[in-house]
């Protein structure tokens, strides 16, 4: 008898063990996956609207690729908080003309600072 209730006892836990690992679907986040190609797209728009030297250039595509295996990585509750530091990192980098520049196109902006 105590055999039979270990056995069911272990059965139980296992399956609730399993049931608490199973990814769930939280509504209302938006699921989106960066990729190398985005991030060209991005940084080529950004040098194009922001006048930049070379090392600057360079620094910003690093940042971006950190940003994209940081995000992909990364759980979905915690992506918000890593956009938000490397946004962060992002617009700190520039001199008060140049985010003059990139916040004069809003939509480059957002997609680079916001989640």
């Amino acid at each position: 008898m105590k055999k039979i209730i270990a056995i069911a006892a272990l059965f139980l836990a296992f399956s609730f063990n399993a049931n608490a690992q199973t990814p769930t679907a939280v509504k209302g986040y938006k699921v989106e996956v960066i990729t190398p190609e985005s991030i060209v797209k991005d940084h080529n728009a950004l040098t194009k609207l922001v006048t930049m030297d070379e090392s600057l250039k360079k620094d910003m595509m690093t940042l971006l690729n950190m940003r994209m295996e940081a995000v992909n990585a990364a759980r979905e509750e915690d992506k918000k908080a890593i956009f938000d530091r490397y946004g962060l990192k992002l617009l700190g980098g520039f001199s008060k003309e140049q985010l003059t520049q990139l916040k004069s196109n809003v939509e480059l902006y957002t997609k680079l600072t916001e989640y």
